[in-house]
């Protein structure tokens, strides 16, 4: 698996998809100054 960074609105919709899921992110969130990175897993690509 690779890790990777999502911006915008990628960020958006996963962000979304995470508070739906674990409604205290959106409460941690409140309580911080830092932007919280969101980060996708995708399958790495298999070599022959």
């Amino acid at each position: 698996m690779l890790a990777r960074e999502v911006t915008g609105d990628e960020k958006a919709l996963w962000w979304a998809r995470s508070v739906e899921a674990f409604p205290d992110y959106a409460e941690y969130q409140k309580k911080t100054d830092r932007e919280i990175p969101v980060l996708v897993l995708e399958p790495a690509a298999q070599e022959h």
